[in-house]
């Protein structure tokens, strides 16, 4: 329904083709480009020798590839902040960005890099997903305020196999082993951990040693300081933290092994507090799920139609997007299963600028958050795909 998406007033066009004023946010609509340039062509390039115009023949043909996957470093946040990180913005500009999927959240995003799945395939649908044990958060793998890994497994509840089925090695921090959002999208991988950044380092170089063909690096530091203390200082000292880290990793590295730089997403900054949901649209609820800046509303029974048309009050500031559009559209991929399908809620409300929502139940600490993400716009869904 595009008329719709246009209705509310995104932008529509090739956003990826769209450079602009790298001062200027990018705040226009921007949907996965599940068949072309998307953080899901990532692994079935460089795993399963699919053909695709991501990576090169080199690249492909290498007998070792290290994937250095920066959580939050969005292509316009590393164009506009260049200076901090003149290495990483020289690799990026030399290519065009890729996409990431919706909703442009990490638990979706690195579960559709490592998989190759996209999120209608895998499952995991939002940060926050309906399940039968209530809300589960997919990072904490946490619903109800207990771990529930026991009852939720993470391997049933996203059932395909991470890297295709090939060896991999996995570099993250140490205290993500045995997390449940690590058995949903890294199982199967040999883990090395890391508390520092040169043991980062050093857990690259002895996974490259040990022979593997995929080194899969997660850095996640460059999101942490976005959602604290939003898109300043610190965040540019987390910038030019990661131009480092990345620098030292690619002298590590024997040249002949391609160093790849990504992100699951990028951020924007939400100074406002977030938008309460009215009384009036909860009514008509029976529950939610998502982001802040997609967020999905569960209609009571046989008042979804009701649902969306009282939705109709935000739309000076958000999309409305009935799930039917969102399916339509493809925003979660061409294919979404029986089970992914259950998971979403009947409308979508995604903000078009700088704003985000919230429900009257929800934990009050998420409405400190600051650096955000989730949503459609350009700042958020495209991502660098460099090599270094």
């Amino acid at each position: 329904m595009p008329a719709q998406a246009s209705k509310v007033g995104f932008v529509e066009g090739d956003a990826i083709g769209h450079t602009g004023d790298s001062g200027a946010l990018a705040l226009d609509r921007t949907l996965p480009t599940y068949d072309g340039r998307c953080i899901t062509a990532v692994a079935p390039a460089l795993l399963a020798g699919v053909e695709a115009d991501v990576v090169s023949d080199a690249v492909a043909a290498a007998r070792t590839v290290v994937l250095l996957v920066v959580d939050g470093l969005g292509w316009h946040q590393l164009r506009r902040h260049g200076s901090l990180a003149p290495s990483l913005a020289a690799a990026s500009d030399a290519t065009p960005p890729i996409t990431t999927v919706a909703p442009s959240t990490t638990a979706t995003a690195l579960t559709s890099l490592a998989t190759g799945a996209a999120p209608g395939e895998h499952g995991l649908v939002g940060y926050r997903i309906a399940t039968s044990l209530g809300l589960l958060n997919a990072l904490r793998w946490r619903a109800g305020g207990r771990d529930v890994r026991a009852e939720l497994p993470p391997d049933e509840l996203q059932p395909v196999e991470p890297f295709c089925g090939q060896p991999a090695a996995v570099v993250t921090r140490a205290e993500f082993r045995h997390s449940g959002f690590s058995g949903a999208h890294l199982r199967g991988g040999t883990f090395w951990g890391w508390r520092d950044l040169s043991g980062f380092i050093t857990a690259v170089r002895e996974a490259v040693n040990e022979g593997f063909r995929f080194v899969f690096a997660y850095h996640d530091t460059v999101d942490k300081i976005a959602h604290e203390f939003g898109l300043g200082e610190h965040y540019r000292s987390a910038v030019a933290e990661t131009e480092r880290l990345a620098v030292a990793l690619r002298d590590e590295l024997p040249a002949e092994i391609p160093l790849l730089v990504t992100a699951d997403h990028g951020i924007v900054e939400v100074l406002e507090p977030p938008v309460m949901v009215d009384p009036e649209v909860v009514a008509l609820t029976e529950g939610w799920s998502g982001e802040a800046r997609l967020l999905w509303l569960h209609a009571c029974a046989g008042a979804e139609s009701e649902l969306v048309a009282a939705c109709e009050r935000y739309a000076g500031i958000a999309e409305i997007a009935p799930v039917t559009q969102v399916l339509d559209e493809q925003w979660l991929g061409r294919h979404v299963t029986v089970t992914a399908r259950g998971r979403l809620g009947d409308v979508a409300l995604v903000p078009r600028g700088l704003q985000a929502f919230t429900m009257p139940d929800e934990d009050q600490p998420h409405h400190a958050l600051i650096g955000r993400h989730g949503g459609l716009t350009a700042e958020e869904m495209l991502v660098p795909f460099a090599q270094l």
